[in-house]
């Protein structure tokens, strides 16, 4: 899902509708920051299911990350344990509008051999894109989002919501004061990662000489430098406390990072591109 900052429920826009809501009567109530597991099901005006949970385990994810879309966020933000809502979501508040400069022809020899009208490809920035048309030697391209300008229908039933750890970032040595990137960026910076739990060293771009560069705000990096980097201004070096939930949780990374292990991040933005 597409991202955006959360807002209190009395900010919900026109344009999203909770049509029904009921509870179990619990007092546990979804709040920013808290870490909230739901389980919902997606369709379209004309009873199409996109998405669902169902058999699978409910989607966890922390409220005010920006990691949802906003109308599915304003609506799980406020809700109680046990608590079903019906909600309906107009682009605005879904994937945007579908805009036709997003839509572009390119050379066949540019695709993987084969492709055919509806195939879809994964582009160079992770994002899925649909072949809508080939003609000749050339095929057409539409790169919005699949569910750009629909409107979106989801039931979301709340299953759990905990206080998690909050991110700290420590100042080391100010940057600009001014020029701090924005969700999209390209970034250029050096980092040593270490375990909070003993200090050791598991990765570290100053090693190599060679700094990292990657775009912030869309998922490419874990939360707590989505989260964290964003804050910084330009020639900045800060250290990033990071807790487990904003990083690799419960499967940790490889042999380096255990299951459940808080990180220390040092890092200096560079660049912003």
């Amino acid at each position: 899902m597409g991202t955006t900052a959360a807002t209190s429920i009395a900010a919900i826009r026109p344009s999203m509708l909770i049509t029904r809501s009921f509870c179990a009567g619990s007092t546990e109530v979804a709040s920013t920051g808290m870490s909230v597991k739901v389980h919902y099901k997606g369709t379209l005006d004309d009873g199409t299911v996109f998405d669902s949970s169902e058999g699978r385990d409910p989607m966890e994810f922390t409220l005010g990350a920006g990691r949802m879309i906003p109308g599915f966020e304003n609506g799980v933000l406020g809700m109680t344990v046990g608590e079903t809502k019906d909600l309906k979501m107009t682009p605005a508040d879904a994937y945007g509008e579908h805009d036709d400069k997003f839509v572009v022809e390119v050379p066949l020899t540019k695709l993987p051999e084969g492709v055919e009208e509806g195939t879809m490809l994964q582009s160079s920035n992770g994002m899925m894109v649909k072949i809508t048309k080939i003609d000749g030697e050339n095929a057409t391209i539409d790169q919005n989002h699949p569910l750009a300008g629909k409107t979106l229908n989801f039931t979301v039933t709340l299953e759990s919501c905990v206080e998690v750890p909050s991110l700290r970032v420590e100042v080391l040595k100010a940057g600009d004061g001014v020029t701090y990137p924005k969700a999209g960026d390209k970034l250029t910076m050096h980092y040593t990662g270490t375990l909070a739990s003993d200090g050791s060293k598991f990765d570290s771009s100053v090693d190599r000489g060679q700094p990292f560069e990657f775009q912030i705000g869309i998922g490419q990096v874990i939360q707590g430098w989505d989260q964290g980097v964003i804050q910084m201004s330009l020639g900045e070096k800060s250290m990033l406390h990071i807790p487990s939930s904003l990083g690799y949780g419960e499967r940790g990374a490889g042999q380096a990072i255990p299951p459940n292990a808080d990180l220390v991040f040092e890092v200096e933005l560079l660049k912003i591109n």
